[in-house]
C-alpha cells in the first residue's frame, strides 16, 4: 500500500544513500508516480523531498540522458509543489 511503500522507500535510502536505484525508488514513491499501486494525494513537502531525491539521482547517474531525465523529474516535482 501507499503508506507501506513510503516507509519501505525511506528504509531503502537509509541503507544505500549513495545509489541511484534507492533514491529513484524514494522519489517515485513520494511523487506518486505509479501505475502499480493506488497513490494518495501528495503534499508539497513530499513533492519537494521527491525532487531532492531525483536531484540526487541526477548527481549520481553517469549517463547524460539519465541526468537530464532525473533533473526533469525534479523540476516537475518542484513545480507541482510550488503550485500548491
Amino acid at each position: 500500500n501507499d503508506e507501506g511503500l513510503k516507509a519501505l522507500s525511506a528504509r531503502v535510502v537509509r541503507a544505500a544513500p549513495n545509489d541511484v536505484q534507492p533514491n529513484q525508488m524514494r522519489a517515485m514513491v513520494l511523487a506518486g508516480h505509479t501505475g502499480v499501486w493506488e497513490a494518495g494525494p501528495r503534499s508539497a513537502a513530499e513533492l519537494k523531498e521527491a525532487a531532492t531525491h531525483f536531484e540526487r539521482c541526477a548527481a549520481l547517474c553517469p549517463a547524460p540522458v539519465g541526468k537530464a531525465h532525473f533533473a526533469g523529474q525534479a523540476a516537475w516535482c518542484r513545480s507541482q509543489a510550488d503550485a500548491m
